[in-house]
């Protein structure tokens, strides 16, 4: 408790000393500056359904959960919540949700007169989010509220010897909506007393919802024509490092490069990286001007929000992340279409890429060199790549219906009334 208490302390005064040189930290700390005054002269004149996220991947996850609630239950007012501004500045004019919002920082007081002003009826928080005060309040007031998509792991806290405060937060929902049978075997070695259920992967869904109305790039396709594509999606330098030499000397393949980060300093870091590489946003412009354009086979995506249509371009998807602490980042926006998938060495506390390495629709790589021969062997080998195109496609279909299960603890529970 007393470490926790220093957390959600020194979080927001750490914030702070760092927004000077921290953009993501400024926004976040005047996020936290209007996060009241986003809902306080809010009245949507019915009940409210919130729902949780921490940034954009787990709304994404919650996405597809959010949209069948509102088809069943359409007489509640819909609310989304972000802490991360990452999240919210991306989301934050998204058409579905009633209202968006930044979650004040949990503390007595705030969850207090959060569930005041917003009087929810029901609740879901995505994945990853254990806020003590605020589940301390929900379930005090006795409002339901779902953990969805959930995955434990052994290094987690919760199952360490001096996990015991963290491990009370689980007793604190309603139900426990997990991915897989190993986080059921988990929370059932600590005896976690919550409802467990095995739903699956929300992400899942989501991915094929967009695979299914993917939009239209016309510069994109003027750009790579009928030429083979690369498309290495939310890249670090430390991925582009390692695809440098590839796509600095493979002129026959078109390289699609989607930086994880598009401020002007890591674009330009980018650009570096691959002296002669185009900017989307340039490109784009000259092509709907009918401009002529300077041959290049490196294309640069400095807008966000493309990634998950760009994939079904790609002849092979390179995931990054994977060479840095943090792990890989989402393969499933690429399996969706039956592309095979690269990444580098960290991916293990990743289900979805786990499964897909063993399953042969991924291929993880330790160096640039591995890289470079992976990436060429499957460029030249059709046989190989089609291979892996369908094991990818088979692997995302065989794990839809997680949202539907969701809807089925709904309704069998009555935690909603129409």
């Amino acid at each position: 408790m007393l470490v926790y208490r220093l957390f959600i302390f020194l979080y927001p005064l750490a914030a702070k000393l760092i927004s000077w040189v921290s953009p993501k930290a400024r926004l976040w700390c005047d996020g936290q500056k209007i996060a009241f005054s986003q809902i306080n002269n809010w009245n949507p004149g019915k009940p409210v359904i919130w729902m949780h996220c921490a940034s954009l991947g787990e709304f994404e996850q919650g996405l597809p959960v959010l949209e069948s609630i509102h088809q069943q239950y359409p007489g509640y007012a819909l609310l989304v919540s972000f802490f991360s501004p990452s999240g919210y500045e991306a989301c934050k004019n998204h058409s579905l949700p009633d209202r968006i919002v930044y979650l004040p920082m949990d503390s007595p007081s705030h969850s207090r007169d959060w569930l005041a002003i917003v009087k929810p009826a029901f609740v879901v928080f995505i994945k990853y989010e254990f806020w003590y005060y605020y589940l301390s309040a929900l379930q005090q007031q006795k409002i339901p509220v779902l953990l969805v998509s959930a995955i434990f792991r052994p290094k987690q806290i919760f199952f360490t010897w001096y996990g015991g405060f963290y491990r009370k937060m689980l007793a604190l929902f309603t139900h426990i909506l997990v991915q897989d049978e190993a986080s059921v075997k988990l929370l059932s070695e600590i005896q976690v007393t919550t409802p467990i259920i095995i739903a699956g992967d929300t992400r899942f869904d989501r991915v094929q919802q967009i695979a299914n109305q993917p939009k239209s790039w016309p510069a994109i396709e003027n750009f790579v024509q009928q030429y083979p594509v690369l498309v290495a999606g939310s890249t670090w330098p430390e991925d582009d490092k390692e695809l440098q030499h590839f796509v600095n000397n493979h002129p026959a393949v078109k390289n699609l490069l989607v930086p994880h980060l598009t401020d002007s300093a890591s674009l330009r870091k980018c650009q570096e990286t691959f002296p002669g590489a185009l900017l989307y946003s340039a490109y784009e412009a000259a092509f709907l001007q009918g401009i002529p354009i300077s041959d290049s086979s490196i294309l640069i995506i400095d807008r966000i929000g493309m990634l998950s249509s760009l994939y079904r371009y790609a002849y092979v998807a390179y995931i990054g992340g994977g060479f840095g602490a943090d792990g890989v980042h989402n393969v499933l926006e690429a399996a969706v279409y039956g592309k095979p998938v690269i990444m580098g060495p960290t991916f293990q506390k990743y289900l979805e890429a786990t499964e897909l390495v063993d399953k042969g629709g991924a291929i993880t790589v330790n160096n640039g060199q591995a890289l470079d021969s992976t990436l060429q062997a499957l460029f030249d080998n059709e046989t190989e790549r089609k291979k892996m195109e369908q094991i990818a496609l088979d692997y995302t279909v065989s794990k839809r219906g997680a949202t539907n299960k969701v809807l089925q603890v709904i309704q069998e529970n009555r935690l909603l009334i129409k």
